[in-house]
């Protein structure tokens, strides 16, 4: 998909646990886009994501606000 055409990506989350080959369980946290698994998190790397992702958005808000006075 060309950027800035067609509807915008989303990401949905939602708890799930990780099973390997062996059927061991990793709880954690599931990013999907529609019904497909795109990444799985474990509750720490969750936390650091979310981190981030507050600190990118509060980035991207001061932006704006900058642009548009």
């Amino acid at each position: 998909m060309i950027q800035g055409q067609g509807p915008r990506p989303k990401v949905y989350t939602r708890l799930w646990a990780w099973k390997d080959a062996d059927r061991n369980e990793t709880p954690g946290v599931g990013l999907f886009r529609g019904q497909d698994l795109q990444a799985h998190l474990t509750p720490g790397e969750a936390r650091t994501l979310a981190d981030k992702l507050h600190d990118l958005a509060d980035r991207a808000e001061a932006n704006h606000q900058k642009e548009t006075c």
